[in-house]
């Protein structure tokens, strides 16, 4: 045996613990067996239903496995390894799994371990692996693999934590090399409701990704921690602490010595930010201070705020989040009524504006729900509703099973919604549920019944469905079939838009809604128009106008109320209860209504005790008696905010709306129906950002002091402002003005701005104004006059035209657009903050409408719209090919005649015939195209996707004039941006006059083509009806060419098609004849289209890009190592193929493209080779005199790049771990250079206060040396384009500040900020530093990736955007010559909690692939000379 550890030890258990507690002290004090002096308490009841249904999984599931004969239950105690090998071998089967092994760890072998790394050893006790996994090979060798069953919706970090100690325990217990551990550990989840088990279930992780971080943890910081003496651990008290045994203790400690955790609801990195903040400001007068002591110094000291804020703006703010600051400047000091709640032991009222609790309702709808865990449903339930409304008398609160719910809340809703008072208004009503998880629970199981419930039950039918058109909202609607209105129908304008639809289309519309359907085509559109107002009305979106035609100032909702408010959420935002930590309901019921009545309210415990226990009474009483308290709490709520002397305006913006239940099923074909749905969520989801910004008062605004007005020559005005505070971004297209800004003065509080008392921007409609073109003339002016007075009177419609560098300050020039009267005030400060706009959004709407109504009842696929076809059956669409095999069969010859003339002349030198040459697999592209409907060219960075297209419609158009079919054609070729379309232009017009210029090729096919952009499809001229014409423009200029001109098209073909969305290529595929070709090219690896929502993945293919929908089947593959590619809905090899893969490669070298090519189902056959002269270029760098230390160690790293590429000595770079160096390693510099394309540069940030170093001096410092290597690069080559790819904003903007103080030619380095773009000499090449999204499409010959964080304590919630696989691959791969990515040790390895993101884990893998094939160094940086 490998020994009985007596007294203190750590199990799996426990340190999964310590991972979901995230608390040292947690773990100090289980090893140490300290118990506060008290016995520990028995589990509570709903721990106990968590357990069991862990505990229910895994007996099913071993049931399961043994139902398929591969399960070996072990029955033993405690074994040793020899025993587990015995078991193992002794059993017959290849594969099956063990279940029931216990052992101890293997104690001496981890001593070892502990011990070579000079550190004291950690005993750790009783290991219990759910199953291992047991293959046996033909070799006989064993591979094994540990996995825990899990009963969770996901994969947590204690999961991964619990798997990996049981793997590094097995692999001593299982020695090498007749025992092969896997390259993975696993954790099998539970299925769908009502699937059995499968393999399907398990979820692996790489073992290289977890040991990194876990070695670090267990074999040094663990015993380093453990050592410490109790006062010196470090803790915080927070809502992660719910359900520790040494809760109790902590909490007292948090309020007796003025911890950060005497404040509630203080997360670990936010309080780890504030003791940063903290180190940051401390002086020695405030060492004796308590932390909460010390933060209400800092906030009342102007004097360390404002050097605060000036050096570290973007940590200011975030403070301000934390500490609810006022957001908005003002005469006083600021308060967080945090500080001031736990300083003084009382109640404070946050000030700040809130619209998702209303201030006042007619029938208050309070819903108690107890979710019991052992089944993952509703046990029981409690609904009570308080009246105010004078016809209508509160019920006595109704109860029950989960069964009896959704009736029983229908009836209650029909009761409501027929209501009237005596002068016929309807009752304001909201409902409310106290957490947000009983909010959760609730929609989950309406969803939920709307997916399992019989159709033909259509009583219950009729309930669900009024039930989530009351209650629920949110994308997870869109797994069921109902959607109901969004935004009050404030989107659907366009049903009555005069002159837009026939008189069958207005009588399907109003079919749809539910209205007659008699009468002319005005009547009816005026009837569709009355029904969309008189929604939008009832949802509070459409003030009421007055009788001159202007708009009453009268109450119009600001943001959107919840369908049910989560009473918790909104006492967080609205006050600051003195309770450490976190609070529950009887808690908050406590401290607000008093101790005089702190019995009364029932803990979550309480009740879910007596419904365990079959005590129904007990239940009921006690759920009536929470849902009052909860009533109390907001009538509570109310009174404190409207009675708070330091509010100036009223906290609560909205009323309660009238209670709807409004489905606007215009779409009755499921998919266009969600996708109808998803267009107008999307624009809710902008505008909810939006909306909560203003109603701060856009805090995070740039600021801008008006200096002057200058007259431009075509009679407009530009105003001339200095940029104060903040950053902004010049539009990379300015030659249209979107007017995408609005501007308003930025007063200094106290002072009610408007009658409403809130900001002016918060009364702004967007949505009247989101597609008008600036300035408005007077067929659109009344959209403005109908915004709220205060809008009219104060505020500007804005777009910026320039910013301009002028010493240390921007100047910023800007045209504006507002009322006559409204002018600048030369001195004034001015916010900006942006505003929706979307030219777009009723035309899909409108679009899929129209499809809709193209469905017949019942209808067979080929009865389908072709758009329809293709996304809901894209091979059945891809079948339907020519109407006989003989055409396909004389195209594919006809095509090959053509190959081999061209391949003929190429031999004989003519390059214009190579360049009309297919390759293999862009040939394979083409031929698919000729011999099927639908094809998608999987294009990976850099294999001629575009190319492909074009000289693929050349072809097809050639070899139809072969073929005797001289039919004329319509083809329209589309993409997201206006560079894409540019990009098929030129390729295009480059390939016919090659085709022109060589002679005696048959070029008379090419008489009959005409190539056209359409820049304006309103105004673009239709086909003559004899030429074949390829129009080339994006989705929404085709769409207004097509509407007008009433065309069919014969083929669409869409570039870059992984941007662009479902919705927005309906836009195009709506004009596709029945029977006519698509052809889609993008690759699924790099950016989606940019979605503001989360959408479910329930059918995921219709919430992602065309190219996604077409591409990948619902369920991903498992990746055993995140590396793997994702398989394609068809095989490639199949002759029904739809997907080719393009593999010939043409920007990366072989270098680049060996790497990229690993995450693709095929290499790369990279067409060009490194570009030799980069190494000899590079070594001719020298240092100038007045260089610092950061441009000393970029310029020594890329002369040691050059050294290593001439294969000459140098000290500093590590060589990449996954190339054979030693047949290279001679110093000879008579040798070929080595081809280098990929670098790594790891910083290192040092400073001997590192805890008293904001963010943005870690930014600044990643910045500095990311100019750096811009300026040298360009010393060395000066004609070379150089991309420097950044994340974030703030990194982009920090370069930018970087490159105006070291590159003396401002205008080329910072490229798409040139002031002049005319001054700019052609051998100069240019530098673009941007975000990664805005670089997708194109290439460089440098590209710097700056994908460091070496702020430690705000790298966690960084990493899962920098960690997107799809974003490092089109970073990376914009290089055409040379790849240096800048990182950090924080990304390189981060905590193990960022890989229970699997889309992260899929990042780090491809990050971690880099730099085992990059040449790599470390970079010191010396933050201390940046702050």
């Amino acid at each position: 045996m490998s020994g009985s550890p007596s007294g203190r030890n750590i199990t799996a258990t426990t340190l999964a613990a310590y991972y979901h507690f995230q608390c040292d002290l947690f773990l100090h004090r289980s090893y140490h067996s300290f118990d506060g002096g008290k016995p520990r308490a028995q589990p509570s009841e709903l721990s106990k239903a968590q357990f069991e249904r862990g505990g229910g999984w895994e007996s099913s599931l071993l049931k399961w496995l043994d139902d398929e004969g591969l399960l070996l239950n072990v029955l033993s105690g405690l074994l040793e390894g020899s025993d587990i090998q015995e078991m193992i071998e002794l059993d017959d089967r290849h594969h099956f799994f063990i279940t029931g092994l216990s052992f101890w760890a293997p104690q001496a072998a981890l001593a070892k371990e502990f011990k070579g790394r000079g550190q004291q050893p950690v005993r750790f006790g009783i290991a219990k692996p759910d199953l291992i996994e047991i293959k046996k090979t033909h070799d006989g060798n064993i591979w094994w693999q540990v996995i825990d069953a899990k009963s969770s919706k996901a994969v947590k970090t204690s999961h991964h934590v619990q798997i990996y100690l049981y793997h590094l325990f097995l692999q001593q217990l299982l020695p090498l090399p007749r025992y092969t551990p896997a390259e993975t550990a696993s954790v099998w989840l539970t299925p769908s409701p009502g699937d059995s088990p499968s393999l399907d279930g398990l979820k692996p992780i790489a073992i290289s990704l977890l040991s990194l971080p876990l070695d670090d943890f267990m074999f040094r910081k663990l015993p380093a921690m453990l050592a410490l003496s109790p006062e010196s651990v470090k803790w915080h008290f927070n809502p992660l602490c719910n359900g520790c045994p040494y809760e109790k203790i902590c909490s007292t400690d948090a309020v007796r010595h003025g911890k950060l955790g005497a404040m509630a609801n203080i997360n670990i990195q936010d309080a780890q930010l504030l003791q940063n903040v903290l180190g940051l400001t401390r002086t020695t007068s405030s060492d004796h201070l308590t932390d909460i002591e010390d933060l209400d110094q800092l906030l009342n000291s102007s004097k360390r705020l404002d050097k605060l804020h000036d050096l570290y703006p973007s940590t200011v703010r975030k403070v301000q989040r934390i500490l609810k600051l006022p957001t908005r400047k003002s005469k006083d000091m600021p308060k967080s009524a945090l500080v001031m709640a736990a300083k003084t032991k009382t109640t404070q009222v946050i000030n700040r504006r809130n619209f998702t609790l209303p201030n006042s309702e007619d029938i208050t709808v309070t819903i108690s729900i107890v979710h019991d865990p052992s089944i993952s449903e509703i046990g029981t339930w409690c609904i009570s509703v308080f009246s105010n409304f004078e016809v209508f008398k509160h019920p006595e609160p109704l109860h029950g099973s989960s069964g009896q719910l959704i009736p029983q809340l229908a009836s209650i809703l029909r009761t409501i919604l027929e209501l009237r008072s005596s002068a016929g208004n309807r009752p304001r009503t909201q409902c409310y549920v106290f957490a947000p998880a009983e909010r959760a629970a609730l929609q989950s199981h309406l969803i939920n019944a709307a997916l399992t419930s019989s159709r033909s039950d259509e009583d219950l039918q009729s309930s669900i469905r009024l039930c989530i058109g009351a209650l629920c909202d949110g994308a997870a609607l869109l797994s069921t079939a109902f959607q109901p209105v969004i935004l009050s129908g404030a989107l659907l304008d366009f049903l009555g838009k005069r002159g837009d639809k026939t008189k069958t289309q207005l009588q399907g519309c109003l079919d749809r809604l539910g209205l007659p359907q008699e009468g002319n085509i005005e009547e009816l559109r005026l009837r569709i128009q009355a029904e969309v107002n008189r929604i939008k009305t009832e949802g509070g979106r459409l003030q009421i106008q007055s009788t001159d035609g202007n708009c009453e100032d009268g109450r119009r909702e600001l943001g959107q109320l919840p369908r049910v408010v989560a009473v918790k959420l909104e006492v967080e935002r609205l006050l600051a209860l003195p309770i450490p930590g976190y609070w529950d309901l009887p808690l908050c019921f406590t401290s607000l209504i008093g101790n005089m009545r702190a019995n009364i309210c029932p803990s979550e415990e309480d009740i879910f005790s007596a419904y365990r226990g079959g005590r129904e009474d007990d239940v009921t009483s006690m759920l009536t008696t929470r849902n009052q308290c909860v009533l109390e709490i907001i009538r509570d709520v109310r009174r404190r905010v409207s009675t708070d002397p330091t509010s100036t305006n009223s906290l609560l913006v909205n009323q309660a709306r009238v209670l709807s239940a409004n489905f606007m099923d215009i779409c009755r074909e499921d998919y266009l129906r969600k996708l109808f749905f998803m267009q107008q969520f999307e624009v809710l989801t902008k505008l909810a950002e939006l909306w909560q910004a203003r109603i701060d008062g856009c805090p995070d605004a740039p600021l801008l002091e008006y200096q002057f007005t200058n007259r431009t020559v075509d009679g407009g005005y530009i105003h001339s402002f200095t940029l104060l505070s903040g950053a902004i971004d010049l539009p990379s297209d300015k030659e249209r003005s979107f007017f995408d800004f609005i501007l308003t003065e930025d007063k200094v509080l106290p002072a009610a701005e408007n009658q409403f008392g809130v900001p002016v921007e918060s009364l702004f409609d967007d949505l009247s104004v989101a597609n008008l073109v600036f300035p408005l003339n007077k067929y659109t002016m009344s959209k403005w006059t109908s915004q709220a007075t205060a809008v009219q009177n104060e505020l500007f419609v804005t777009d910026i035209q320039d910013l301009i560098i002028q010493g240390n300050h921007t100047k910023v020039t800007l045209r504006t657009w507002g009322s006559f009267e409204l002018r600048l005030g030369r001195g004034k400060r001015y916010r900006l903050s942006p505003r929706l706009v979307d030219f777009n959004i009723g035309k899909v709407l409108n679009t899929l409408v129209e499809l809709d109504l193209q469905v017949p009842s019942d209808p067979s696929p080929s009865e389908l719209p072709p758009f329809l076809q293709l996304f809901s059956d894209p091979h059945g669409f891809a079948q339907q090919s020519h109407k006989d095999d003989n055409t396909v069969s004389e195209y594919l010859k006809a095509e090959a005649l053509i190959h081999r003339s061209l391949r003929e002349l190429w031999s004989l030198g003519s390059t214009e015939a190579g360049s009309l040459t297919l390759k293999q697999s862009q040939r394979r592209a083409t031929r698919r195209i000729l011999s099927s409907r639908l094809t998608v060219i999987w294009g990976p960075p850099g294999t001629g996707k575009t190319y492909t297209i074009s000289l693929s419609l050349l072809r097809l158009i050639q070899v139809r004039h072969r073929c005797k079919m001289q039919e004329p054609q319509i083809i329209f070729v589309t993409a997201m941006t206006h560079a894409a379309i540019e990009a098929v232009l030129s390729k295009l017009r480059r390939l016919v006059g090659n085709h022109q210029i060589i002679p005696n090729l048959d070029i008379a096919w090419l008489q009959s083509v005409k190539i056209e952009h359409v820049a304006k499809g309103v105004e673009h001229s239709r086909p003559d009806g004899i030429h074949t014409y390829i129009y080339a423009g994006t989705v929404y200029q085709l769409f207004n060419f097509s509407k007008r001109s009433k065309l069919e098209v014969d083929c669409a073909v869409i570039d870059e098609a992984g941007q662009l969305g479902l919705g927005a290529a309906s836009l195009v595929l709506r004009s596709l004849r029945s029977g006519g070709k698509v052809v889609v090219a993008g690759d699924s690896e790099q950016l989606a289209p940019i979605l503001t929502a989360q959408y479910p993945r329930l059918d995921s293919r219709l919430f992602g890009s065309i190219l996604d929908c077409l591409m990948y089947t619902a369920v991903q593959p498992n990746a055993q190592d995140g590396m793997r590619p994702p398989s394609p809905a068809f095989s490639e090899t199949s002759e029904i193929s739809t997907i080719v893969q393009l593999t010939e490669n043409f920007r990366l070298n072989p270098d680049l493209g060996n790497f990229v090519s690993t995450i693709y189902s095929k290499a790369f056959q990279p067409q060009k080779g490194q570009a030799r002269k980069v190494a000899t270029q590079l070594k001719q760098l020298q240092l100038q005199g007045h260089e610092g230390a950061i441009e000393k160690d970029a310029c020594n790293f890329l002369l040691d790049l050059a050294n290593a590429m001439l294969r000459s000595s140098q000290a500093r770079l590590r060589p990449p771990r996954m190339i054979d160096l030693t047949s290279n390693n001679t110093e000879d510099p008579n040798k070929m250079p080595r081809p280098i394309s990929l670098a790594l540069v790891r910083l290192i940030a040092t400073s001997i206060r590192q805890d008293q170093i904001g963010y943005e001096t870690h930014v600044r410092g990643e910045a500095a040396f990311g100019a750096a290597l811009v300026r040298f690069i360009q010393r060395a080559s000066p004609s070379e384009t150089i991309f420097v790819a950044t994340p974030h904003r703030i990194q982009r903007h920090a370069v930018k500040e970087a490159l105006k103080s070291s590159v003396d030619d401002l205008s080329s380095a910072l490229g798409d900020l040139e002031i002049d773009k005319n001054e700019i000499s052609p051998a100069r090449g240019k530098v673009t530093v941007d975000t990664i999204e805005r670089l997708q499409g194109s290439e460089a010959a440098f590209v710097i990736c700056l994908f460091s964080h070496t702020h430690t304590s705000s790298a966690t919630s960084a990493l899962d955007f920098l960690l997107q696989r799809r974003r490092l691959n089109v970073a990376i791969s914009r290089a055409q010559t040379l790849c240096i990515v800048v990182t950090s040790d924080g990304v390189l390895h981060p905590p193990v909690r960022v890989l229970a993101n699997a889309e992260s884990a899929k990042g780090l893998a491809f990050l971690r692939a880099f730099e085992e094939r990059a040449w790599s160094t470390d970079v010191i940086i010396d933050l201390d000379a940046l702050a």
